[in-house]
């Protein structure tokens, strides 16, 4: 095999890698208050996304972890402190990935409970980065009314509901541990609290 061969081989591999990896990330969940600054009552949140899955780590009073797997369709809030696991109806809906960032409408009401009358409306930049904006036109006080989906990473980067909103900062593309998305092996399964149909807090 010639050198230039070797190295068309090599950048082909690597170009490969790259793409298989362009879709993993990790970023701050900041809450925002009606003024789009930081909320100095809600916790920054982390999230960890490798295309369908994500991790979702909240730092509020509980610690809850988060697990979505959307292919697999399963859903999971993990109590680190007790080493219990609860599996959920859905996640939450303001978070989803999109095959294509310009039409993402199917992929958003595939991700949701409720029932989401969705509406692209145009591109916007969200802390520098290409980001298309859609709108629920039905959205239920509990549903997103709004979300903001990155053209490259495929995922929402920004989400507004009735009384809440939140956007992805600090992004930082890495290869993740598959161990992340995965519900641990020695948590055991808590008893569900009645009425509980799905991960509310945020």
């Amino acid at each position: 095999m010639g050198f230039k061969t070797t190295l068309a081989a090599a950048l082909f591999v690597a170009l490969v890698s790259a793409i298989g990896n362009a879709q993993e990330f990790s970023a701050e969940v900041v809450y925002l208050e009606p003024n789009g600054s930081a909320s100095p009552s809600h916790p920054t949140s982390k999230i960890y996304v490798s295309k369908d899955k994500f991790r979702l780590e909240t730092n509020g009073f509980t610690g809850a972890v988060l697990l979505v797997d959307r292919e697999g369709q399963a859903a999971y809030v993990l109590l680190p402190a007790k080493k219990t696991y609860q599996a959920l109806a859905a996640g939450p809906s303001e978070y989803f990935h999109a095959e294509n960032p310009d039409d993402a409408c199917a992929s958003w009401q595939g991700a949701a409970e409720q029932k989401i009358v969705c509406q692209k409306v145009d591109t916007e930049m969200v802390n520098g980065r290409d980001t298309v904006k859609y709108e629920n036109k039905g959205a239920s006080p509990s549903a997103a009314t709004a979300v903001w989906v990155d053209k490259a990473l495929k995922f929402v980067v920004k989400w507004q509901a009735a009384d809440s909103s939140a956007e992805l900062r600090n992004i930082k593309d890495e290869k993740l541990a598959a161990a992340l998305f995965t519900l641990p092996s020695d948590y055991k399964l808590a008893t569900p609290q009645k009425g509980s149909k799905g991960f509310s807090k945020r």
